[in-house]
């Protein structure tokens, strides 16, 4: 369990110990009416405010934060959420009984094994984490830090008995979705319709941002779609040495740049002299740039711009190094081919194929339940 998770768990535990909006009463009969009925399988007063506290909860918390950030003021939709409980218990209901009849809850005595280490390693990593942040400077050892990161952690709601239900329905919902997508293929016609959106994508993103293919492209992104008014330029940076201030003064004095002013000019005659670029001893850097580009240095971009062809350099003084700026040349307007986009496309259009039969499986598999609703007895 990584840092933010668990910040994220105890700030919802403090949340729910706090209040809520739905009032839980004491009666213990009252506690277990029925709100939900999917199927034969009930859901009790207690469980769904339990879920619905939860949701609201963490939509209030996020309302506030955004506030304290600035944001404009946001209205939390009880109803909303209201509507999200009842979909996400029918549909947890639905999957766990389709699991049952599948046999997909069935375990062996490997799974068992393999689910027993596996929870014991994320409990174990929950209560390091316990200790990093509350417990650091804790005098406890040995049994005695282990009863109180444990009894911590369940202040929370976890033990290892939790994390092993957890483990256990993981590995139920990857069989089911196994089960479901099983013989999902695709076509090359699906792999050209998942380039085709993504090239209509990226034009209207550089058509209103001609900047963003630069940065993709020289951040290593996949691009499918090149836009005019690129060209590709490469570099070298000099960089200048540091102003240090003299004994007994205050402002650093200017620095003597004179050899690497000299050096960068001596590279740059022998590019004008027809050497390579690549050849002089020094890291190239190459990147993308159009007239708008801000990922480079704006007076770099706007000397290479002005470069009038391909092969033509010069030299920019920037505040803190020379840079040496070759043209290379002009990058063509170009759509990615099939043939090209294949390899980097197969992958994420067979799972958009396998989340469409999964929705679409489990959106029968819910229509088909008999589900009855008695949300009017929260209120009583």
């Amino acid at each position: 369990m990584n840092k933010k998770s668990l910040f994220a768990l105890l700030l919802v535990a403090a949340l729910l110990l706090s209040g809520c909006s739905l009032e839980l009463k004491d009666s213990a009969v009252d506690a277990k009416q029925t709100i939900l009925e999917v199927n034969g399988a009930h859901v009790n007063k207690q469980s769904f405010l339990n879920s619905y506290n939860y949701a609201l909860s963490m939509e209030e918390y996020y309302a506030q934060l955004l506030a304290s950030f600035g944001g404009a003021a946001q209205e939390v939709d009880e109803s909303a959420i209201l509507q999200s409980t009842i979909d996400s218990f029918v549909s947890g209901l639905v999957l766990d009984q389709k699991a049952t009849e599948l046999g997909l809850d069935q375990f062996t005595d490997e799974d068992l094994a393999e689910l027993n280490a596996q929870a014991q390693q994320e409990y174990d990593a929950l209560l390091e984490d316990i200790q990093a942040y509350y417990y650091a400077d804790t005098e406890l050892t040995g049994d005695e830090l282990k009863a109180e990161l444990a009894s911590y952690a369940a202040s929370l709601g976890y033990s290892l008995e939790t994390v092993l239900a957890s483990a256990k329905s993981t590995l139920i919902s990857d069989r089911l979705e196994a089960y479901i997508t099983d013989g999902v293929t695709i076509t090359d016609e699906d792999i050209q319709a998942t380039l085709d959106a993504k090239i209509a994508d990226e034009k209207d993103t550089y058509a209103s941002t001609p900047a963003a293919y630069g940065r993709s492209a020289n951040n290593g992104s996949t691009t499918y779609y090149t836009p005019a008014g690129y060209r590709t330029i490469s570099m070298i940076e000099i960089t200048k040495p540091a102003a240090e201030a003299a004994e007994g003064e205050e402002a650093p004095a200017e620095a003597d740049d004179s050899a690497e002013r000299t050096k960068a000019e001596d590279m740059l005659q022998q590019i004008l002299d027809g050497a390579a670029i690549d050849t002089l001893g020094a890291e190239v850097i190459t990147r993308v740039v159009c007239e708008s580009s801000t990922d480079v240095d704006a007076d770099v971009v706007t000397a290479a711009m002005d470069l009038g062809h391909a092969g033509m350099a010069v030299l920019v003084e920037t505040e803190e190094s020379f840079v040496l700026v070759k043209y290379e040349a002009d990058v063509e307007e170009k759509v990615a081919t099939l043939d090209e986009a294949r390899e980097s496309l197969t992958e994420e259009t067979l799972a958009a194929a396998k989340e469409e039969k999964y929705n679409a499986t489990v959106n029968e598999w819910i229509d088909a339940a008999e589900v009855k609703i008695y949300t009017e007895r929260l209120s009583n």
